[in-house]
């Protein structure tokens, strides 16, 4: 038992993260962000594959290459990003990007049963996997910025367990959304577009109020 109590002792006073870090305003920013963004977007690819397949009839062969066109958006924007931030700064480009991301997202409330929704669907994925890249980039930059060498490993790690967070939380609960409000399948998958750009929405007023407060 001494050896235990020893043990615990030991462990409580040299922590894995010292709370000095994730207490740095621009570490909970930053990570607060990256968890909006990592949960709204891989939540949206599955309710996005849930209208496809559900809704459109498209096979699981046929949805697959549907999102390469939000992975198109994607690559692009990892490409301009960091020219976004360069231009606009940490706070502002997390906003602008939150914000393209919550406006493409919200316009797939427009979809309906009929085979044409699938150009909206294309175009809207496209515009937010832009926006949520550079939302992403912007995260990791604040999220690791203001800290000494030493400290840039941890914060980089917080910043890495955000991100397996978001993407664990994100689809259990727009699924749940999704159930709750599936007087239909597209009922359902509309109604947790909404709460999806919703979330992302306040992601983007998050941003520019503290990056308004920052200056």
């Amino acid at each position: 038992m001494l050896v235990a109590f020893w043990y615990v002792e030991r462990r409580a006073a040299a922590p894995l993260v010292p709370v000095s870090i994730p207490a740095r305003p621009n570490v909970t920013w930053g990570n607060l962000a990256g968890l909006i963004a990592f949960a709204t977007e891989t939540s949206l690819v599955f309710l996005m594959t849930l209208y496809l397949q559900k809704v459109l009839g498209y096979s699981a062969l046929a949805t697959g290459p549907a999102f390469g066109v939000l992975g198109l958006g994607t690559v692009l924007d990892g490409v301009l990003a960091p020219r976004v931030l360069g231009r606009l700064g940490r706070g502002r480009a997390l906003a602008a990007g939150f914000g393209l991301q919550a406006v493409a997202t919200a316009s797939l409330a427009l979809l309906g049963a009929g085979p044409g929704w699938i150009w909206l669907l294309l175009a809207a994925t496209f515009a937010g996997g832009a926006g949520n890249m550079v939302a992403i980039v912007g995260f990791m930059v604040t999220a690791t910025s203001g800290l000494p060498d030493s400290e840039q490993g941890l914060a980089a790690g917080l910043a890495t367990m955000t991100q397996q967070v978001g993407i664990t939380m994100g689809i259990p609960v727009m699924s749940a959304v999704a159930t709750a409000a599936m007087g239909t399948v597209l009922q359902g998958v509309i109604v947790a577009v909404l709460v999806n750009a919703a979330l992302t929405a306040g992601g983007a007023l998050i941003s520019r109020t503290r990056s308004a407060m920052s200056n």
